[in-house]
C-alpha cells in the first residue's frame, strides 16, 4: 500500500507549494518509509524531481520554496526495494516519463524484456510498468493497449518530460483506489482516497466542486486542468465466483446493485466514460477515445515528437 496523489491547478486557484506539502502529510498513513514530488515548471517547462527515504510531513518541510502547477505525489510503503537506494522511491524516471504508482506488479520482469535496451534502474516492480509505457512495444499497439498488458493492482500517474505540450496523466488499472476532485475554480486533484482528498484540498486551499471515484479501467489525460483525452483500458476478465445458494441470496438478489462498466443516471444507460464528465461537469466536447494508436500516442499524447525524433533522443539520452 502507498499513497499517490497529483493536481493540475487553474491561475489563480490556490497554492502549488502548499498544496503538495498537504498531501504529503495526508496521504502518509498509507506509507511512511519514502516520499517524493515532480512538477513541471511553468514557466521553464522543465520536469524536476525530489524524493527521499523520509516520510510525506519531513520531505514537506524541505520541499521547494516554489514548484510547479501540475505536481505528482508519492508515500511509499515499500515492499520491494530498500528505501535506502533512491532509485527504488518515486516518482520513477524512466526516461521520458515519471510516474508515481500504488499497487503492485505482477509480471514486471516480463514487462522490462520488452522495453528494448531500456536497463532497470532500481528493483521495484513500479518501474517496469512506466518502463513498458514508454518504451514497450511501441508498434504493436497504442497506450491503451500497453496499460492492459500490465497484471496485478495499479493506480498510476505520470508526467511526460521530453515533450512541448506538459500533461498529467492517470490510469485506475485494477483495486487500487483513485478518487478526482474538481475545484470550484476549474482545478483537478487526485489522492488515494476521498478522506484524504477531502483533507489535502482544506489544508491547501482548495474548495471542491465534485469528488468522483474513477472506475477500473479508466485512463485521463488533463491539460490545464481539464480532460484532454480519455479512454477504456481493455482489462483481463474476473475469474468466474461460485455461491451457495445462501450466498447468492445474500450477495444478489438482496443487495445493492454495483456499477460496471456504465451507471443508471437520468434516465438512460451511460458509459463510465460519459458518467465521469457528467458528475465533474466537463466540457461535453471532450474527446472520447475508445483506442490510440501510436501516431496519437507518440505524436500527441505522451511525447509531441515523431518517431524518428524520438529514436534520436532516446539515443542522445543513453550515450550521456
Amino acid at each position: 500500500m502507498c499513497g499517490i496523489g497529483a493536481f493540475q491547478l487553474a491561475v489563480g486557484d490556490g497554492n502549488p507549494r502548499r498544496l503538495a506539502q498537504a498531501l504529503l502529510r495526508e496521504l502518509v498513513v498509507r506509507g511512511s518509509h519514502a516520499s517524493g514530488c515532480a512538477w513541471h515548471d511553468d514557466s521553464t517547462g522543465q520536469t524536476y524531481i525530489q524524493k527521499r527515504d523520509i516520510a510525506g510531513p519531513a520531505l514537506a518541510k524541505q520541499l521547494d520554496s516554489e514548484i510547479g502547477r501540475t505536481c505528482i505525489v508519492h508515500t511509499r510503503y515499500a515492499t520491494q526495494g530498500h528505501p535506502s537506494n533512491n532509485l527504488n522511491n518515486h516518482p520513477l524516471d524512466v526516461r521520458g516519463i515519471v510516474g508515481v504508482h500504488n499497487g503492485h506488479i505482477n509480471n514486471d520482469d516480463e514487462l522490462i524484456a520488452k522495453c528494448g535496451d531500456y536497463k532497470r534502474q532500481g528493483i521495484v516492480d513500479s518501474e517496469a510498468a512506466f518502463a513498458y509505457i514508454m518504451h514497450g512495444q511501441k508498434k504493436q499497439g497504442g497506450l491503451l493497449e500497453r496499460l492492459s498488458h500490465i497484471r496485478g493492482g495499479a493506480a498510476l500517474m505520470w508526467l511526460n518530460t521530453n515533450g512541448k505540450s506538459k500533461y498529467l496523466h492517470i490510469a485506475r488499472l485494477s483495486t487500487s483506489p483513485l478518487v478526482l476532485g474538481k475545484s470550484t475554480k476549474g482545478s483537478i486533484v487526485l489522492a488515494s482516497t476521498r478522506h484524504i482528498l477531502e483533507r489535502a484540498c482544506k489544508e491547501g486551499g482548495i474548495t471542491l466542486a465534485s469528488v468522483t471515484e474513477l472506475a477500473e479501467g479508466t485512463y485521463i489525460r488533463f491539460k490545464d486542468g481539464q480532460v484532454d483525452q480519455m479512454g477504456d483500458i481493455p482489462m483481463p476478465p474476473k475469474p468466474a465466483t461460485r455461491w451457495t445458494e445462501y450466498e447468492w441470496n445474500r450477495n444478489v438478489t438482496s443487495a445493492t446493485p454495483k456499477v460496471g462498466s456504465g451507471s443508471y443516471s437520468d434516465g438512460k444507460y451511460l458509459t463510465q466514460m460519459e458518467l465521469f464528465l457528467q458528475e465533474t461537469n466537463h466540457p461535453s466536447q471532450t474527446e472520447i477515445v475508445p483506442e490510440f494508436d501510436d501516431e496519437d500516442n507518440y505524436n500527441d499524447l505522451l511525447l509531441d515528437l515523431n518517431d524518428a525524433e524520438l529514436e534520436a533522443w532516446l539515443k542522445a539520452e543513453g550515450d550521456r
